[in-house]
């Protein structure tokens, strides 16, 4: 191969080159990112583009390209394990560790929203349906705080739950008091709240440990859960739940303005169901 190289003549030789350095960047897009790795935790951006979180980091998908979102700095080595999109699309990521950060779209730039949290615990955030400025984050053993004014001031709000909370959201369901409905996915299953934080009740009789939880935003009693890679959907905002069967187990969700609920799975693939409730891969 080097004397096939050597053999070129300086024209020809150019003009390798030149094809080679306009087809690679095509070629290096056409791999996949998908390295096995679970899928942590899924949302989507402002511009509709799917925002995958894995071990190995935060990945921008549109279309078949695949753009590296760098993570918040963390002395400590700690990795994020929650993602949440607020009422205004801005993006939110945290983690046991890392505390919460929002992410500046024009500057690139996450910002540390963490001055007035008692530590940097976090296990689950969630994002007001409805009002960009509120914002939900729990704490561990310091329970549930809220923020109204974007994350600059925090205020335990409620205890929470019995179980502690591995997956976090708030919906715009009608039937409640106030403004919404919180859903917490426990170690022991799921729970709901009005966000007045009147009483954290069963939602349902679904039990074990809730890897994830979404809701479809146009019909917000859909509500869908992760327990131990198994996905389940209720129909009426909790009350009851029944099993879909998906090819691999699931680990994240979230739904998408063109792909409808999407399904991040323990291999880091991620699949979406066709009219025909077929589940199709989104290839990356």
């Amino acid at each position: 191969m080097k004397a096939f190289f050597y053999g070129l003549s300086s024209g020809a030789s150019g003009f390798f080159l030149l094809v080679l350095a306009t087809f690679m960047p095509s070629l290096v897009q056409a791999q996949p990112v998908n390295d096995g790795q679970p899928v942590k935790a899924l949302t989507t951006n402002a511009s509709g583009d799917l925002m995958v979180l894995r071990g190995s980091g935060l990945l921008a998908l549109k279309g078949q390209t695949a753009t590296e979102i760098p993570l918040p700095p963390s002395n400590s080595g700690s990795q994020p394990t929650s993602l949440a999109k607020g009422a205004d699309a801005s993006l939110y990521l945290a983690g046991p560790g890392l505390g919460i950060w929002r992410y500046d779209n024009a500057n690139e730039r996450w910002h540390s929203l963490n001055d007035t949290l008692p530590d940097l615990g976090i296990t689950a955030i969630a994002t007001h349906a409805t009002q960009p400025d509120t914002l939900y984050a729990y704490l561990g053993d310091g329970g549930m705080f809220r923020s109204r004014d974007g994350g600059k001031d925090w205020v335990k709000v409620d205890s929470g739950p019995r179980e502690p909370v591995q997956a976090f959201l708030h919906s715009d369901m009608p039937g409640s008091m106030e403004s919404g409905w919180l859903f917490a996915g426990t170690t022991r299953g799921v729970s709901r709240s009005m966000d007045c934080f009147c009483f954290w009740g069963d939602a349902g009789e679904l039990r074990g440990a809730v890897s994830a939880i979404d809701y479809d935003p146009s019909a917000p009693e859909n509500v869908y859960a992760a327990i131990k890679g198994q996905l389940h959907h209720s129909p009426d905002g909790g009350e009851t739940w029944a099993a879909i069967e998906t090819p691999q187990a699931a680990t994240a969700l979230t739904f998408s303005s063109t792909e409808g609920l999407v399904v991040g799975t323990e291999n880091g693939e991620l699949l979406t169901r066709n009219a025909a409730g077929e589940w199709l891969p989104i290839h990356e």
